[in-house]
């Protein structure tokens, strides 16, 4: 199963900020990599990659691209939509019904369902986040991974 989770990293900035150490800080915390590594906080996915299936998901004044996939090859050099960016350039909202989780460097909050794997349900919290986020309201980088468990 593919699910899109928004990594938010709070107070970075995307200039001093590259696409290998998003992989690295997300994969250190969440992903085992199909059993290769032990992640720090929780098992969350055995697989990632940036963007992936929804490289295209942030509308931004400015961000970044993602080596494009199979899914998403066709919309690469789409002006204004990528897989990463800051808070502050978004220009337009994040749908919640694209988001199946938000993370943040020590959690992540899942929408709906029941706790599972660490993950924590918590409907408010992810709603807090999302709408801070979108209102930009906190300051940092957000990244669509593309996740697989």
């Amino acid at each position: 199963m593919h699910f899109s989770t928004l990594f938010f990293l709070r107070n970075e900035e995307l200039e001093n900020t590259n696409i290998l150490e998003i992989e690295e800080i997300f994969s250190k915390r969440f992903c085992y990599n199909c059993g290769e590594t032990k992640p720090k906080y929780l098992y969350w996915c055995d697989w990632f990659a940036i963007g992936g299936r929804w490289g295209d998901l942030l509308n931004a004044s400015e961000g970044k691209r993602c080596a494009s996939t199979w899914s998403n090859d066709y919309k690469k050099d789409q002006e204004g939509r990528y897989a990463i960016c800051n808070v502050s350039d978004l220009t337009q909202p994040i749908d919640e019904n694209l988001i199946y989780a938000i993370a943040t460097k020590s959690k992540i909050y899942r929408k709906s369902g029941e706790w599972q794997d660490g993950a924590i349900c918590d409907k408010a919290k992810f709603d807090k986040l999302l709408s801070d986020i979108n209102g930009k309201k906190v300051k940092g980088v957000i990244a669509i991974i593309d996740c697989h468990d």
